[in-house]
């Protein structure tokens, strides 16, 4: 991108090409930075410019040189890729502020479901975050607030979840649906298995890996049983 020079009585600067649009509003910019710094003298002081020097530059007679742009974005406290433009962030740092914006951070618990005694997190810190996009999640139909992550235990669900996969738990959802996977606490024990009800009440808790017998809960043993949420991500290398 190149910018012309504020020297408008030159031959040369006759012969520069016509702006873009973007920088054909430059003057619309900067006339903003004015407003929000109260007058163009205070500006132009803050800019290290004459006054009559960004009075041109308003008036759309002239552009500024690259180490001026710099000077008047400095001075506004603004992107000079904004301020020459009109594209990308006005502020410096917003560009990161967009990015965590669009994802949501949902927690990670040193916790692993499928084997061992435990106990679901309750207030205590999480000791990991991962980053998931709010449009993914909404697609969904998940709430961050509902979600934690959990790790995988052993190959009793291979080969759909394997041993220390990153599981996403959405803690709102425990109402039990045949064919979907869960984590359940039973026994004092956090187990990850794949639910079928039964005609009496009952439940079958299935394991994928055929080695391992399906395991059912009797009616009257049900109540003891807790479901903490419905495993609704599996995070795995491939």
């Amino acid at each position: 991108m190149s910018y012309m020079s504020e020297d408008i009585d030159s031959k040369k600067e006759t012969e520069r090409p016509i702006p873009s649009e973007g920088i054909r509003r430059f003057s619309e910019r900067l006339e903003i930075l004015v407003q929000e710094h109260g007058s163009v003298r205070s500006y132009a002081s803050s800019a290290s410019l004459s006054e009559g020097v960004v009075r041109k530059y308003l008036k759309g007679d002239t552009y500024p040189t690259l180490d001026r742009v710099d000077m008047l974005a400095a001075a506004g406290n603004v992107n000079a890729a904004w301020l020459v433009t009109g594209e990308g962030s006005k502020h410096p740092g917003e560009e990161n502020q967009e990015g965590l914006e669009e994802f949501a951070l949902i927690p990670g618990y040193n916790i692993e479901v499928a084997a061992g005694i435990g106990s679901f997190p309750d207030g205590e810190e999480s000791t990991r975050k991962l980053a998931f996009r709010h449009k993914w999640l909404r697609f969904r139909g998940l709430k961050p607030e509902s979600l934690v992550l959990v790790f995988a235990k052993g190959d009793s669900m291979e080969p759909t979840i394997n041993d220390n996969n990153t599981l996403m738990i959405d803690t709102s959802n425990r109402e039990l649906n045949d064919g979907h996977i869960y984590v359940i606490r039973t026994d004092g024990h956090l187990i990850v298995k794949r639910i079928q009800k039964l005609w009496n009440k009952g439940i079958l808790l299935l394991s994928d890996n055929k080695e391992y017998r399906e395991q059912q809960i009797e009616p009257n043993e049900a109540d003891d049983l807790e479901v903490i949420g419905k495993v609704v991500w599996i995070g795995k290398d491939v």
